[in-house]
């Protein structure tokens, strides 16, 4: 599960996709592109949530075999969650 705030708004959704860079939010609560993002979410790497600002980069108004959703672009991980995302990764 993926926590995603922006502003006021906040709406809990799924990741079908995560990298060092950013992740896809599967949700049919879209923000604008270029929407400034606290997101929170766990890996089984880290027994903490990791909370990263980010942003909108793109949009996905989904179809018959692609969830809607946008992916976010991360803004200043920290060295353990990129430490984490790395473990994550690898295994």
């Amino acid at each position: 599960d993926v926590e995603v705030l922006a502003g006021e708004q906040k709406c809990t959704a799924t990741t079908g996709n995560i990298s060092l860079g950013g992740l896809f939010v599967e949700t049919n609560e879209i923000f604008p592109l270029q929407t400034r993002l606290q997101v929170r979410f766990r890996i089984p790497t880290q027994p903490e949530p990791i909370e990263v600002s980010g942003e909108v980069r793109w949009i996905e108004p989904g179809g018959p075999d692609q969830p809607a959703g946008m992916g976010s672009r991360f803004q200043g991980l920290r060295a353990r969650e990129v430490w984490a995302l790395n473990r994550f990764f690898q295994g």
